[in-house]
């Protein structure tokens, strides 16, 4: 029992040392002032053009204590109004006292904090200084940030007035280089459709610019004059149904997209050939595809590396002629006569299946 008594003493004796010394810690630290935050600019425009020069820079006093201590300071980026909930945060050196972002660090720290690229949005920024268990922040400094993209988004097509339909797992998703989306595909007179940012509903949605669309949905500034706004989400076709060329300019300045006629409005041919390497490009002896309706055809095929071809809708170099989009490649998108390039396949020797969707405006070579 002595020893059980003995033991609880040393015990009581060593919370009272520790806690005198956590007390002791806590009045030589102290509260600590606050931080302070400048910024040279109220307003800043941010180009990718140029990513190397200096955008900004802010200055900060240190908390001070009645010891000297070791800070951990972060400078935090925020919409405004949103009380810092998902900020942009910037590691600094506290003993710097100030730090000169470049353009394209800032715009990364706007685009981390959900700013939307080509929009001027009022921003807050604050010091965040940490020691220990203790957090003080600086005042708010107000900033007005138009950052860019660094990425171009992806258009995926959904809709009646589309080839796909409202099925958005089957969106299909148009040819992207730069800031341009393009495809060449079937569009129905006076239906609906718009764009997904991924195969699937959410998150993203691209719709017009106008009164009454869904806010989270407005992204086309412009668009031709086949186009109208449908109230709340959607945009209707008023052309002729057809073979249409879709356009989308992304770059933030523009925001546009361009329905006009495509070169062939031909998309439902009786019968489809192949001619290239595979047959010594030889148009009178091009070899025949299946027909499998509406506009898709397929042909099993032995293929060489470095096999190139085209489809043609007739057994002479004619109207219906459909190749890579654009130019000589392999993106799996089809361009018609005028605005394609042979179709360069970068596989292995063997058997293939080569699809094709005049409809969609696409093609697939798959190995078997």
């Amino acid at each position: 029992m002595k020893h059980l008594f003995k033991i609880f003493t040393l015990a009581l004796l060593g919370f009272f040392v520790i806690s005198c010394e956590k007390d002791e810690e806590i009045a030589v630290l102290g509260e600590g002032t606050t931080p302070t935050l400048a910024s040279d600019k109220t307003s800043v425009v941010l180009l990718k053009d140029n990513e190397e020069d200096p955008a900004v820079k802010f200055e900060w006093t240190n908390p001070q204590f009645q010891t000297q201590v070791a800070l951990k300071n972060t400078i935090q980026f925020a919409k405004a109004g949103t009380d810092f909930e998902s900020p942009g945060e910037s590691v600094v050196t506290a003993n710097d006292l100030n730090i000169t972002y470049t353009v394209a660090e800032l715009n990364k720290l706007s685009l981390d904090a959900g700013l939307t690229p080509g929009v001027a949005t009022p921003i807050e920024v604050r010091l965040k200084s940490e020691i220990g268990k203790t957090v003080l922040y600086s005042n708010t400094v107000a900033l007005t940030v138009t950052p860019y993209l660094t990425a171009f988004p992806s258009f995926y097509i959904v809709g009646d007035a589309s080839a796909v339909g409202w099925n958005a797992g089957s969106a299909q998703l148009l040819y992207k280089k730069d800031n341009f989306s393009t495809i060449y595909t079937y569009l129905e007179n006076g239906k609906y459709f718009r764009f997904l940012g991924q195969p699937d509903w959410n998150p993203i949605n691209y719709s017009m610019d106008v009164a009454g669309m869904k806010d989270n949905y407005k992204y086309f500034k412009t668009w031709s004059s086949n186009l109208v706004a449908s109230p709340d989400e959607n945009m209707q076709f008023t052309g002729t149904t057809g073979m249409y060329k879709i356009v989308i300019d992304a770059d933030a300045t523009q925001k546009s997209i361009n329905v006009s006629a495509s070169p062939i409005a031909v998309w439902n041919p009786a019968n489809l050939y192949m001619v290239g390497t595979v047959n010594g490009w030889n148009i009178g002896t091009a070899i025949p595809m299946t027909n499998l309706g509406n506009g898709k055809f397929e042909h099993t095929i032995a293929l060489s590396a470095g096999s190139e071809f085209k489809f043609v809708g007739q057994l002479s170099w004619g109207d219906l002629d459909w190749g890579n989009i654009s130019a000589d490649g392999h993106t799996g998108y089809l361009g018609p006569k005028g605005s394609n390039g042979n179709i360069k396949f970068d596989g292995t020797g063997g058997n293939y299946k080569v699809s094709v969707d005049l409809k969609m405006g696409t093609y697939k070579i798959q190995p078997l």
